[in-house]
């Protein structure tokens, strides 16, 4: 079933790629200050925007070393950034990680 569930999703992602501006139309004044304060071209602001995501949020998976087809992945599971992290950097895939969260493990940390 996940298997499905990620192909879809990168279906999606191309999808909502072929059809995305090139500019920064579609967005506020305040939207693409936002997504340019966090670092975003337009190109890839779109790619973000049209995924669901704001600058803030996009800002965060970012940081956390996540690119928009992860984040839509993780995020789609509930996971946030930060906590997608650990799980990945304690060796985790998605997969993985959603099976032991759901039995309440948590990752362990590396120093």
């Amino acid at each position: 079933m996940f298997k499905v569930g990620s192909s879809l999703l990168i279906c999606l992602i191309l999808f909502a790629c072929s059809s995305m501006p090139k500019d920064w139309s579609g967005m506020s004044a305040d939207e693409i200050s936002a997504w340019k304060s966090a670092g975003f071209t337009s190109a890839l602001a779109q790619k973000w925007h049209l995924s669901g995501f704001n600058a803030a949020e996009a800002s965060d998976w970012n940081i956390a070393g996540f690119n928009l087809e992860d984040a839509m992945a993780w995020g789609g599971q509930k996971f946030l950034p930060q906590e997608a992290k650990s799980w990945r950097d304690s060796g985790f895939d998605l997969e993985d990680a959603v099976e032991s969260r759901n039995k309440g493990l948590t990752p362990i940390r590396q120093n």
